[in-house]
């Protein structure tokens, strides 16, 4: 009786640790995005530093992605940058929304402190429709300038999503 007592827990316990584990499923994420600055203003500080917040308006696309997510996204930010007196960056945030296809879409943030954003880095924080409950993060790099002024640019990402 001890044994079927004690066997009976057993498989309850891989039950419920495997419905855990098979709850979330990691996927790995990487890709491109083309962005255009839609407005910014420019704001000197009384220290000499200088504020930038722009909006911008890009597409970004997946290279790699789980099933059932669209490669491609339209993509909306709102950037904000510090820079130094002698033009240093401080730090550089941007709170985006990537819509797909379909509609739906996600929040995401992009981090970077250090001028040559070497310490690059992005979060996903859910969303609607398929993105709703999605997280993730990873890192992400500047790859150029698209036009002459330096307000088109491009971007790459590598990461991962976990999947609800």
């Amino acid at each position: 009786m001890k044994f079927l007592k004690t066997s009976i827990f057993a498989i309850a316990t891989v039950f419920v640790l495997s419905n855990f584990v098979a709850a979330e499923a990691v996927v790995p994420n990487t890709g491109r995005g083309y962005s255009a600055v839609t407005s910014s203003t420019v704001t000197p500080l009384a220290d000499g530093s200088t504020l930038i917040q722009q909006t911008t308006h890009g597409f970004w696309i997946e290279t790699t992605t789980e099933a059932g997510f669209p490669s491609e996204k339209a993509a909306d930010c709102n950037v904000t940058m510090l820079l130094s007196a002698e033009g240093a960056m401080i730090a550089y945030r941007s709170i985006c929304t990537a819509t797909d296809i379909d509609g739906d879409l996600f929040v995401g943030t992009i981090g970077a402190t250090k001028s040559d954003f070497s310490d690059c880095a992005w979060t996903m924080y859910g969303g609607s429709g398929k993105y709703a409950g999605v997280s993730g993060g990873g890192q992400c790099a500047p790859a150029g300038t698209i036009t002459k002024d330096g307000n088109s640019s491009k971007s790459t990402w590598t990461g991962e999503w976990v999947l609800p």
